[in-house]
């Protein structure tokens, strides 16, 4: 990964996908402590739980927000340690910080990534999710009407209608809904659009047509 430092450098969001037989975890670190020192910037680790990060040299001593305490301050390289979509929460209302997100999961954070046109290090292409603009205006409306976290009767009928336009355009996956409204939303909400989901996927007999399901 080395060879491709200099290109990471050009990038806003740099991804480390996790692989079958590779931790990432050993490379994730020294990847954001590397770009933190080229971009002459403070790192911010962002892990689930302070011994997350304190137990590996190098990291100890560097600015550390958990999944439930701290805030990210904007304009820096963030490292994130990310095993599940509620930490990501932390990166919400960032807007021109570095990010290093680093994944646990096989695929589990690939929509994130292509979403934010993020660098692979791995294989050193730009990510990006291929979406059409009727596509990408559709899942805004998904979003727009979890104003209320997609609480009542009418925004339940005004996604599945919106799922219905996705799915007539050949461009329907439920992890890329749930990774796009991830961008601004919290897990909270998530769950309930994941069941609203559910009961689209039901009434079309593609309860099983995605193997990773939302989860908190």
């Amino acid at each position: 990964m080395s060879d491709r430092l200099g290109e990471a450098l050009k990038h806003r969001y740099v991804y480390l996908p996790r692989g079958t037989e590779k931790d990432t975890l050993g490379p994730g670190k020294q990847l954001g402590l590397a770009l933190a020192r080229r971009h002459r910037a403070r790192l911010t680790v962002l892990s689930v739980q302070k011994y997350g990060a304190t137990h590996h040299p190098g990291l100890a001593k560097q600015t550390i927000v958990t999944e439930r305490s701290g805030r990210i301050e904007d304009g820096g390289v963030v490292l994130a340690w990310c095993p599940r979509h509620k930490t990501l929460e932390k990166l919400h209302h960032l807007e021109k910080s570095v990010v290093v997100l680093v994944e646990w999961v096989p695929c589990e954070m690939e929509w994130w990534a292509k979403l934010n046109r993020a660098f692979n290090i791995v294989t050193g292409e730009v990510m990006h999710a291929g979406l059409s603009n009727e596509a990408t205006e559709i899942l805004e409306g998904i979003v727009y009407e979890g104003y209320k976290g997609w609480t009542d009767d009418i925004s339940e009928r005004m996604v599945r209608s919106s799922l219905d336009d996705l799915a007539a355009l050949g461009e329907y996956d439920r992890d890329l809904v749930l990774a796009y409204a991830r961008l601004t939303k919290h897990e909270s909400s998530i769950e309930r659009l994941g069941k609203i989901i559910d009961k689209f996927e039901a009434s079309r007999g593609l309860a099983q047509a995605s193997s990773r399901r939302w989860e908190s």
